[in-house]
């Protein structure tokens, strides 16, 4: 199964990510920040027509970082989904959907989506998060508290793929804790997923912050980052059920 995952940053880099997508030709294809009046579009161009879509904010308020075009979250493509389940462990509460705030981004909703694709006849179940940001490279007292939930609910799957950004470096407690149950594939060579070229801080930012973790269930190879498609590297592997 080819799979991608890839936080895009809402619409800033289609220029870079569609003719990237319709090149690799994923299986299944999972998206981070993504806004819900593109999903047409990724399926067009990926060839990918089902998908479920989560939301973890409504940009409808000005901001700096994205324009206003209404929900925004998390997505998984596949040309066949099987199932899938979803779970919020921050905000939403009464379903009611998190207005993005530029000044306390902390507040966003933050889903875990969980999706089984079927692929050549094989399931592959797929987690795809964009986990609660802490402001910098530390781990918060937000984030403990969102991963003790998060944790909780991915417990819940004997076999499961996670992926996604989890705006927390690998070395930090919350990366490398999942790392104790789960083989963390990102090769060791790798030292960031973060594009300094495209990154709007501008910097050389030496964090790998997006994931690809596997249960014994699966065997992921080829797996590599590749740069110039968002501001966030995408993560592209071979995943195989053993």
């Amino acid at each position: 199964m080819k799979f991608i995952s890839i936080n895009i940053e809402g619409n800033k880099h289609f220029e870079r990510i569609l003719p990237f997508v319709m090149a690799e030709k994923p299986d299944v294809l999972a998206l981070q920040e993504i806004f819900e009046c593109d999903l047409e579009m990724i399926k067009e161009a990926s060839g990918l027509k089902n998908c479920f879509f989560y939301p973890q904010a409504n940009i409808i308020n000005p901001n700096d970082h994205l324009p206003l075009r209404g929900p925004w979250g998390v997505a998984v493509f596949a040309k066949e989904i099987v199932s899938h389940e979803a779970f919020y462990y921050f905000g939403h509460e009464n379903g009611v959907l998190a207005t993005f705030d530029n000044d306390h981004p902390s507040l966003t909703d933050r889903v875990a989506l969980v999706v089984k694709a079927r692929v050549a006849g094989r399931d592959f179940q797929v987690a795809t998060v964009h986990f609660t940001w802490s402001g910098g490279p530390m781990v918060n007292e937000g984030q403990k508290r969102d991963y003790v939930l998060l944790k909780e609910f991915l417990n819940k799957f004997d076999d499961l793929i996670i992926c996604g950004d989890l705006n927390t470096q690998r070395g930090a407690e919350i990366w490398d804790d999942l790392a104790k149950k789960y083989t963390d594939n990102i090769p060791l060579n790798i030292d960031t997923t973060i594009d300094k070229n495209l990154h709007k801080s501008g910097k050389d930012i030496r964090l790998i912050v997006d994931a690809l973790f596997t249960t014994p269930h699966y065997s992921a190879g080829e797996v590599r980052v590749v740069s110039n498609t968002s501001d966030h590297m995408a993560v592209v592997g071979e995943i195989e059920r053993v």
